[in-house]
């Protein structure tokens, strides 16, 4: 009887002991599921402020989620739920950082990310390449080359000292480090292969380069060359490949070295005398227009100078692409659509100030 009485408490004992736990274990699972909503709200609400370019804000709300969020620290033994979770929020707060040129945020942020996603090979490559991308966007930062964007000077705290550009190389390495791992994890990654080997190309690893490059179109035959690499376009050629109209633009405009008094950039030193030499005489003029009124496509002229209705070409003619024949039909084109045209060629050159103020004295004395 006594034996009994003491097997009953202890069992009422551990009946009690199991209910205590299922409501702990209840509360947990409610309070949880309640942080996890919240979490979701608030980066839901971060998604629509990036979208709206409210960079900071976005940040300040991706970090409440963060906060609130109930699984973190363990990043190993994650369910896969929260390892997006996780991995989003990180990788959406290291964009928003890159967006406001905080390119150190940035890559602190990616480097969660990566942290994070071990086991995710796609989104591992993504942040990878973001990454990447950051180190070489910071690089031209420093150059102040932002390839068109408007630079923006960082509002630095008190005692917080600017870096100085000589660190600005090691930026090109650090970069390549990231795409090679990307394209090493993702072999099949034609990005990942060109952006790598861009940084090999500025590093000067010319057969590294080039053995990225060939993997870029052995992947995809028709890659744009979107950073306009001379040594692309060049295997592009060797293996037959046709530039695309995007890229022989992008070519030409790089290949303009010369600057004129009007802020143009022109192809070679004849340009930029003739350029000058209008300019002098208050003659403003278009330059490398391409007209619509020709038969052929993409037919362009070097000047045109709306005063006058006048068109002015400059013929290179060592250059095989301007033969006496190719010269000879594009003047046929003007006569036949009854233009005004006028035309140097590389036998003025000694003397080009003197052959244009001739060939315009039927339509103005200078």
């Amino acid at each position: 009887m006594v034996i009994d009485k003491i097997k009953g408490f202890f069992e009422g004992q551990r009946k009690k002991r199991e209910l205590r736990q299922r409501e702990e274990d209840q509360a947990d699972s409610f309070r949880e599921t309640e942080e996890m909503k919240q979490a979701e709200s608030l980066k839901k609400e971060a998604d629509r402020l990036a979208q709206l370019k409210q960079y900071k804000t976005a940040i300040e709300e991706y970090l409440k989620a963060l906060e609130v969020y109930p699984y973190k620290g363990d990043e190993e033994n994650l369910f896969k739920n929260a390892k997006e979770f996780l991995f989003k929020a990180h990788f959406n707060i290291a964009a928003c950082y890159s967006y406001l040129d905080q390119f150190d945020s940035a890559i602190a942020a990616f480097d969660k990310a990566i942290t994070i996603d071990v086991d995710h090979t796609d989104n591992k490559v993504k942040a990878l390449m973001a990454k990447g991308s950051s180190y070489y966007r910071k690089k031209l930062f420093l150059d102040g080359d932002m390839r068109g964007s408007y630079r923006i000077d960082v509002e630095l705290e008190p005692g917080v000292k600017k870096e100085k550009s000589h660190d600005k190389h090691d930026y090109v390495s650090l970069s390549h480090k990231c795409f090679a791992e990307a394209s090493d994890l993702d072999r099949g990654n034609a990005d990942a292969w060109y952006s790598r080997g861009h940084m090999e190309f500025l590093m000067g690893k010319i057969k590294d380069a080039v053995n990225s490059f060939d993997n870029v179109l052995n992947i995809k035959k028709t890659y744009e060359n979107k950073e306009n690499i001379p040594l692309f376009n060049e295997i592009k050629r060797e293996k037959g490949i046709a530039l695309k109209p995007s890229e022989l633009l992008e070519e030409e405009a790089s290949s303009r070295k010369f600057k004129t008094k009007s802020g143009h950039f022109v192809r070679n030193k004849a340009e930029q005398t003739m350029a000058d030499f209008l300019f002098d005489h208050s003659l403003l003029f278009q330059y490398d227009v391409a007209v619509t009124w020709a038969d052929k496509d993409e037919f362009r002229t070097t000047f045109f100078i709306p005063k006058l209705e006048l068109y002015i070409d400059h013929f290179v003619t060592t250059d095989v692409k301007q033969s006496p024949k190719v010269i000879k039909a594009k003047v046929k084109e003007y006569d036949k659509k009854k233009k005004h045209h006028i035309y140097t060629t590389s036998d003025d050159e000694k003397h080009l100030d003197d052959a244009l103020r001739l060939k315009l004295k039927p339509y103005i004395i200078l």
